[in-house]
């Protein structure tokens, strides 16, 4: 059945992308960026381990005068360090991919140095007034909440992983109907390999009492998935929200709501105010271990592992070439705390310098509350 859709997928993408050969007046665009990052980790108890990380982004598109795009971005990495050399089988755990395209590629995997290519966008699309047709790897981002988004079932990532801004695609099939400027019908299929994990859902936007409405509906793995989000103003303050409700399709008492809402305010003098609330009715409020509270691998319908979460962020730009920002997070019940402090450096045009913190707290069933990991990244990044 994985090598059936996987065939369909490509005989469909294949008959696209050969009309658009066939079109006229073909114009091409190119862009991407270079970056270097290298990460210092440490603990209290635990010797300094440097990562390294040479990251390039090539991005590439072709439009057609006919209403046809052509889209392909690769995501190329090399990577040595600590983590290379200590973690196994770090190669591969850094190159999976949850779709059914052929697109990753694991150039070098040694003991001393990965080196990843990931085709992580490679899609065709069709558009006039009426409609938008997408087929191929892509990103479907419903989210409208600015932090955690419960509405986004088909790519949620880690609030943790800042290095990589463009967020997974996903191999699928989308449609988006406009049946006037005010509102829109989005569909859309991801293909996994295996009905039990492929996710398609259905989602209307309106905008109604100044408010941006949406509601969506679908199959999110092996539960049925209905959801709401919201974005408007509270005066003069930003409000924004989203509510998804789960339930297992086979089970009568597996269900799970995840909802949030956040809030933002911009000062006079420039500074940014964020204030945002994350409620996981599957969640705990026990201590648990520090590793699954920090490092799991979230979902729209897990995106924290306690019941409650909160994050206040602050940021201001002291000057058009340098923003500062401090952003904190909290789990209440397992009692686990991160800062994550920020510094943006404008170098010269296209030439960004990035200083980040990450830094851990949690409380353990064998220890108090104690800070556990730390991290500080310093980037360059140029853009091209």
């Amino acid at each position: 059945m994985k090598y059936a859709r996987l065939l369909f997928f490509m005989i469909t993408t294949g008959a696209t992308v050969s009309n658009f050969a066939q079109e006229k007046s073909i114009e091409t665009q190119f862009n991407g960026y270079l970056k270097y990052m290298q990460t210092l980790a440490f603990a209290a108890e635990s010797d300094l381990e440097v990562n390294n990380l040479l990251h390039n982004r090539l991005n590439f598109s072709f439009y057609s005068t006919g209403g046809s795009k052509f889209v392909a971005q690769i995501r190329n990495r090399i990577l040595y360090g600590a983590s290379v050399k200590s973690i196994p089988n770090y190669g591969e755990s850094i190159n999976e991919y949850d779709g059914i395209l052929p697109f990753e590629f694991l150039i070098a995997d040694t003991e001393n140095v990965v080196i990843s290519s990931i085709i992580d966008r490679c899609y065709y699309q069709y558009a006039n007034e009426k409609l938008q047709l997408r087929i191929g790897r892509q990103r479907i981002n419903w989210g409208i909440n600015t932090t955690w988004n419960p509405n986004d079932v088909f790519n949620s990532y880690n609030i943790y992983d800042f290095d990589y801004e463009e967020r997974e695609g996903a191999d699928a099939v989308r449609l988006t109907l406009f049946p006037n400027y005010m509102s829109s019908f989005d569909i859309a299929y991801k293909f996994t390999g295996d009905w039990k994990t492929d996710i398609v859902a259905a989602m209307y936007k309106f905008n109604t009492w100044n408010y941006d409405i949406q509601l969506l509906a679908g199959k999110f793995q092996e539960k049925a998935v209905l959801g709401t989000g919201w974005a408007g103003n509270l005066k003069t303050m930003g409000f924004k929200g989203e509510l998804s409700y789960f339930h297992a399709i086979n089970e009568t008492d597996n269900s799970n709501i995840s909802a949030t809402t956040s809030f933002d305010y911009s000062l006079k003098n420039g500074t940014y105010l964020l204030a945002t609330y994350l409620y996981n009715s599957s969640g705990t409020n026990d201590i648990i271990d520090p590793s699954n509270a920090i490092f799991e691998i979230p979902n729209a319908e897990n995106l924290m592992p306690a019941e409650h979460n909160t994050m206040v962020q602050a940021s201001y730009a002291v000057s058009p070439i340098f923003n500062t920002s401090l952003a904190t997070v909290y789990s209440f019940g397992i009692n686990s705390l991160s800062t994550i402090p920020s510094l943006t450096f404008s170098v010269m045009t296209n030439l960004d310098l990035d200083i980040i913190g990450q830094f851990f707290w949690q409380e353990m069933t064998t220890a108090p509350f104690q800070n556990i990991g730390n991290g500080i990244y310093w980037r360059f990044k140029w853009s091209f």
